[in-house]
């Protein structure tokens, strides 16, 4: 929260407009009993314009794939669309679409039944997962699980769905037989995907973030192993420097067992001035060898991070992983390059085996790693995400989200041996041309980055702090922010230099990010569109009928109030609803000064962050300083001019927060 006292920052006009706005909501909040809040209503995902033709296309009209799996003998290839809410059944001899089946709303990942006679999808803006008959394609029943589930498998006996659910840090535990979740794990940050291993004993979750830490500490993310015999968390494995985990694949025992895993290297403790160098961001695979357990002790895991870049071109956003039956081949989709990956997994064996222990952190730095190990890299559709390979290792399949299409490999070969279309409209939407631009790298120097690489999950927040451009070199640093339902929320950038989007996403982008000759201008309206057009989820923490608990009722009278608990007034612009106004996203759009300012900041006052769907993204503050919205006050607040705190006590800061998780 921002709330604020007064400012030098505001210029006059700016001043005068929001004392105006100040009178005006005084007279609709005359007290604070009278105050008559209503939640924000999430706005419907609006029709798009065709850019060419000028007609409206819906956007559910595109298909997205998004996730696959193939039938135990391969005939059958079963496509998550997550912008149509669609499964569908595509025939791998006949490269046709034969079956669909209507799903929740954004469908994200899918599972099979061990017998191969169910699929289960996740539906990640429903909060359920649907169970479908693999042969009739019917709905059999809905299953409720946690918050914004993602990826999920059933365990090897088909008896328990382990679900991924992102936003909630938790698996969720289904019993099967009965529909009913009976238990849930915690998980690292934001989990999205799953998978069983090999034996069975183990499910592997990837978590897409990493764990909430200082900003002057490089990230660490973390692979949750869970045991499946106990179906309790065995084990939570460290992987240092990396994020955007993603598919896990794991090689044969005859290949050295070996788990494959795409990430992200962000270098956000270095200036951004060093992009036109190289090495701002890397991509790679986390290897992660399990080691002999110990009679009584845990198992052990060993992890290794090389880079698929070269040293001259990247290979942005890693996404997909999967590898051939006899584990000869490993696929990684860069979904920002447009390109797959085929992996000689005995050469990456052969150079992790011949790497010295105490060089092995080296390759996780070395840009010539991937010529050693990377047979070939095919072009493929765009935004490729999923990836599998065919029971008979003969084929492997490339999901391309922003093209509706599939790739065929043919293995014999490595080689593109056709393309499915998958019937998705052939209209371009200004929306979805944007869409495409926000995925696509290759207007970044060398392609090492797209939109999406610093925005994961269409629009997230990677949860990082960032030294971008600035007058000192290694000063400034900033919070990244999410680009969910910033609409109507300018100006842009934390210090507010930027008064549109067209501005922020058009020569700032090109000039301090890309360091390319950037968007052309109706590119830059077209990323706008798509931006604009991020709307955000359905909030957990608010009830379906929107009442709030009693708890959440006390928070809002704290956030409302306009005296202390002893009767003093409070000032007007050290009341929190005046610089997060609800009239306006809980955001009085301007800078302001509340005393969090460090050393390191060539400015003393920021733009007012809203405030809607807060709860879901630390750390918090300008500089990421505050790990957990109570910092916000106890810890760097010590004189009130981030509002008027220190007169609520633990159970009052509490109330506060849990109104806030409404907002």
């Amino acid at each position: 929260m921002k709330v604020c006292s007064a400012s030098s920052a505001i210029g006059g006009s700016r001043l005068l407009n929001l004392l105006a706005g100040i009178a005006a909501l005084a007279m609709v909040l005359v007290s604070a009993t009278a105050i008559m809040w209503q939640p924000p209503v999430a706005k419907a995902s609006p029709q798009t314009i065709d850019s060419d033709s000028g007609s409206y296309i819906p956007r559910t009209q595109y298909l997205s794939p998004v996730a696959m799996k193939l039938s135990l003998n391969g005939r059958w290839l079963y496509i998550v669309c997550e912008d149509s809410e669609q499964v569908l059944a595509v025939d791998t001899y006949s490269r046709r679409v034969v079956r669909r089946a209507r799903v929740g709303r954004m469908p994200r990942g899918i599972a099979l039944s061990p017998d191969g006679k169910t699929l289960y999808v996740s539906n990640e803006n429903s909060d359920t997962v649907s169970e479908i008959d693999a042969e009739t394609f019917q709905i059999r029943r809905t299953l409720p699980v946690g918050w914004r589930p993602v990826g999920l498998t059933t365990d090897r006996a088909g008896k328990v769905l382990y679900v991924a659910n992102t936003l909630g840090d938790d698996i969720s535990l289904v019993d099967l037989n009965s529909g009913r979740e009976f238990k849930r794990l915690q998980a690292g940050h934001y989990p999205e995907y799953i998978a069983l291993s090999r034996d069975g004993t183990r499910i592997y979750v990837a978590n897409l973030l990493a764990r909430i830490a200082p900003a002057d500490q490089p990230p660490v993310s973390e692979l949750t192993v869970i045991d499946t015999s106990h179906q309790v968390v065995a084990a939570r494995v460290n992987v240092p420097g990396a994020i955007q985990m993603r598919h896990i694949a794991e090689l044969p025992p005859s290949a050295g067992g070996y788990l494959l895993v795409p990430f992200m290297q962000p270098k956000n403790l270095n200036p951004l001035v060093q992009i036109q160098q190289g090495w701002y961001l890397t991509h790679g695979l986390a290897v992660i060898r399990p080691a002999v357990a110990a009679a009584d002790g845990p198992q052990k895991y060993k992890v290794s991070e090389v880079l698929l870049d070269d040293i001259d071109h990247y290979y942005a956003d890693g996404f997909g992983a999967a590898v051939t039956p006899d584990g000869r081949w490993a696929l990684v989709t860069a979904s920002g390059a447009n390109v797959v990956s085929v992996v000689d997994t005995a050469m990456l064996r052969h150079l992790l085996l011949h790497t010295p222990p105490a060089r092995q952190q080296e390759l996780a730095n070395r840009l010539d790693s991937a010529s050693h190990f990377v047979a070939e890299r095919l072009s493929v559709g765009r935004n490729p995400t999923d990836v599998v390979a065919s029971p008979d290792g003969r084929f492997a399949y490339i999901a391309n989200r922003m093209d509706d299409t599939v790739s065929v490999v043919d293995m014999r070969s490595t080689q593109i041996a056709s393309t499915i279309d998958l019937g998705g409209p052939r209209e371009i939407s200004r929306e979805r041309s944007g869409e495409r631009l926000f995925f696509d790298a290759s207007h970044c120097y060398q392609g090492q980055m797209a939109c999406a690489t610093c925005h994961p999950h269409e629009g997230l927040s990677d949860g990082l702090a960032w030294s971008l451009e600035t007058p000192k070199l290694g000063r400034d640093v900033v919070e990244n922010r999410t680009l969910y339902g910033i609409d109507g929320t300018s100006p842009f950038k934390w210090n507010g230099k930027n008064p549109n989007l067209q501005t922020q996403d058009g020569p700032r982008t090109a000039m301090y990010i890309f360091r390319s000759q950037g968007f052309s201008s109706k590119e830059v309206n077209d990323l706008v569109a798509y931006i604009d057009s991020l709307r955000l989820p359905r909030n957990p923490h608010l009830a379906s009928n929107s009442q709030l608990t009693d708890a959440q009722t006390r928070g809002r009278a704290i956030f409302f109030r306009d005296r202390t608990m002893d009767g003093k007034l409070i000032p007007p612009l050290d009341r929190c609803y005046t610089c997060h106004s609800p009239l306006s996203h809980y955001t009085s759009r301007v800078l302001m000064d509340v005393g969090t300012a460090t050393p390191d900041d060539t400015i003393r006052a920021f733009d007012v962050p809203q405030l809607e769907s807060v709860v879901t993204r630390p750390p918090y503050l300008h500089n990421g300083e505050a790990l957990e919205l109570e910092d916000i006050w106890t810890k760097f607040n010590p004189h009130d001019k981030h509002g008027v705190t220190s007169d609520l006590n633990k159970a009052q800061l509490n109330d506060l927060i849990e109104f806030l998780k409404t907002l």
